[in-house]
């Protein structure tokens, strides 16, 4: 789970794993309006232990670049 926000480092991240923002509200509710499709992909069951960076190039088929720059953006404002 993430740490007390810090006022150098976001409360949330691409560091953070899939899992973590899969499970946790306020961020799947944002995965949920940016980026439903992710939800429909083969291997999300396996990729939950992924950070999201080392996940991003498994879904940059079926997501544009600006969405997932505005998810980045939207998800550290949490």
């Amino acid at each position: 789970m993430p740490n007390q926000k810090d006022s150098a480092m976001p409360t949330y991240s691409f560091e953070n794993t899939i899992g973590e923002l899969l499970d946790t509200p306020e961020t799947r509710a944002l995965i949920d309006e940016l980026c439903p499709e992710l939800l429909e992909h083969p291997l999300l069951g396996v990729g939950r232990a992924f950070p999201v960076s080392v996940a991003l190039p498994f879904f940059a088929e079926l997501v544009t670049e600006e969405r997932i720059e505005e998810f980045r953006v939207r998800l550290e404002a949490l």
